[in-house]
């Protein structure tokens, strides 16, 4: 049988060296064709299951057999401050915070919260995604005591399946320091609150009170 492998890409980069090696591997195993995804990875497709042991190994030789492509520690995260003129916010700083608070966690997570998906924009143009996201964020400014503070405002609920099929819903702004103590109160919320385990994030998300999940988050 043939398995399709996703490779995570931590904030979507990937070193001229990997680039190179994976060529190679790719060769070898996939033919000449790689592709790229909207969550900023890379897949190999039609890879067989009897190369699957020995493509682990040369992928992990390279840095690129990192666990956890599509679920919540793979985040999507557009330039933002770091290159673009019009980023309010550090997306990608923000996007690499989350990543190494959750990855020590993700074991220990729920499975319904293992599985979302986050996504952060440097502004309000959704480069990021963060529109379709279960937890979304997009960089903002807050006036606070005559100075500018960098905020994210806080997007929940998004549909990412479904070809983007409804937006997230916009919860308030938050200092861009307390947003990985939010993620982490959202997955408990929905955690603790939800009607039954195979309630989703996103039905959870829409038949609560904008005000009350404002409360328990902010």
């Amino acid at each position: 049988g043939y398995k399709v492998v996703v490779i995570m890409l931590p904030l979507g980069d990937i070193s001229s060296h990997q680039t190179r090696s994976l060529a190679g591997i790719a060769e070898t195993y996939v033919g000449d064709h790689v592709r790229t995804t909207v969550e900023q990875n890379i897949v190999l497709r039609w890879v067989s299951e009897s190369d699957l042991p020995v493509l682990y190994r040369k992928l992990n030789d390279i840095g690129l057999a990192e666990p956890g492509a599509g679920t919540i520690v793979d985040i999507t995260a557009c330039p933002g401050t770091d290159t673009c003129k019009l980023g309010i916010a550090s997306s990608r700083g923000l996007a690499e915070e989350l990543r190494q608070m959750l990855t020590p966690k993700q074991k220990d997570l729920d499975e319904a919260v293992r599985n979302l998906r986050i996504k952060t924009s440097g502004c309000f143009n959704s480069c990021g995604q963060h529109h379709l996201a279960d937890m979304g964020f997009y960089g903002n400014s807050r006036t606070l005591k005559g100075y500018k503070v960098p905020h994210f405002q806080v997007v929940l609920g998004g549909e990412w399946k479904n070809n983007g099929g409804s937006f997230g819903l916009a919860i308030g702004a938050v200092p861009s320091k307390n947003i990985p103590q939010v993620v982490l109160k959202l997955a408990d919320f929905y955690v603790n609150n939800r009607s039954t385990r195979e309630e989703s994030f996103q039905k959870f998300i829409s038949s609560r009170k904008k005000t009350e999940i404002k409360s328990e988050i902010i």
